[in-house]
């Protein structure tokens, strides 16, 4: 019986330098049934010349150019990488990072083992240029909700971390293409909300470079901080569609967070003019009143006016009793 077929999905932006690190990793997997697409998005170096040394050497990697009318960046890239995927499972994979020769092997044991599993996700290391290496441990057996879990409790995944059924995945919106921070947080978020089956494993099985530009580096500070902001307006949205004990907390943590992130984002507008369209953020406060109290209900909506009319109300906007990662 012939094996699943796993689709690694890799977007990449001028990786020529970095690329066949990650390339010689998928080779050396000890699993052999996948199909590598790599997705060029409008890359100025010499990566396509690099991939494409691969793909005339094995058919199983494939070269794609991101089609002009999609969004720029990695979140479109690995939706297109998905929508042209044949395998029956789904490895989404950044383009300067290491799997270890185990890495499908030992994950695709798990899934296959508990057929009820939409996907499993595991622990990775950091390296570094000057060869320092750094393990990331995630909390493998949350007590509370996975959403509330995923905020506060460390129960938390990086990109490359699950291996998915693509069957899952399917008719779902994935990456946002719109945002450019916390993209992964907001994918991952959005997936735990559909209640999936999964199971965080232990095993340490591949390496996350560290001390060099992301693909979405080049976007503005501004265009990052409103993006989680977004993030976090999205979360709100998705905890108040959801019951499980702890929501009311998790809501106000939010609630903390989104108004630190208007702080930032609107002091860094340059006239009132651009800082007013902040100003329906009282709405939000309005809706969460009985979240906050009453004082900080009133606290909150002058810092709001101080913020935009004067750049200023910082204290009134700072939440730390909410701030449930301290505790």
């Amino acid at each position: 019986m012939n094996s699943p077929l796993v689709s690694i999905v890799i977007p990449t932006f001028n990786r020529a330098h970095l690329i066949s690190d990650t390339i010689e990793s998928i080779l050396a997997q000890t699993y052999p049934n996948w199909e590598c697409i790599v997705v060029n998005d409008s890359s100025t170096d010499n990566t396509i010349e690099v991939v494409n040394e691969y793909v005339k050497k094995d058919s199983r990697f494939q070269l794609h150019s991101l089609p002009a009318e999609r969004l720029r960046g990695g979140n479109d890239a690995r939706n297109y990488g998905f929508e042209i995927s044949q395998g029956e499972y789904i490895k989404w994979f950044d383009s300067d990072d290491i799997m270890y020769p185990n890495f499908l092997e030992a994950q695709m044991s798990i899934l296959i083992d508990n057929p009820k599993l939409d996907f499993c996700a595991c622990q990775w290391e950091y390296f570094y240029e000057n060869g320092q290496m750094a393990k990331n441990y995630i909390n493998l057996k949350p007590k509370n909700h996975p959403l509330y879990s995923y905020f506060i409790d460390g129960h938390v995944f990086q990109t490359n971390s699950p291996l998915w059924k693509k069957f899952f995945l399917t008719n779902k919106s994935l990456f946002d293409p719109k945002i450019v921070r916390s993209q992964e947080a907001d994918f991952h978020l959005r997936m735990l909300s559909f209640s999936p089956q999964y199971i965080t494993h232990a095993d340490f099985l591949y390496k996350v470079r560290r001390g060099h530009e992301s693909i979405e580096t080049t976007s503005s500070d501004l265009k990052k901080q409103l993006s989680v902001l977004n993030y976090f307006q999205n979360a709100l949205k998705i905890i108040e569609q959801n019951t499980f004990e702890g929501k009311f907390k998790l809501q106000q943590y939010l609630i903390f967070r989104i108004l630190g992130q208007v702080y930032s984002v609107a002091s860094q507008e340059k006239n009132i003019f651009s800082r007013l369209k902040y100003f329906y953020f009282h709405k939000t406060i309005f809706k969460y009143r009985s979240h906050l109290g009453i004082r900080t209900f009133f606290k909150t909506q002058l810092g709001l006016c101080l913020l935009v009319f004067f750049k200023k109300g910082y204290r009134f906007m700072l939440l730390k009793q909410f701030d449930l990662r301290k505790k």
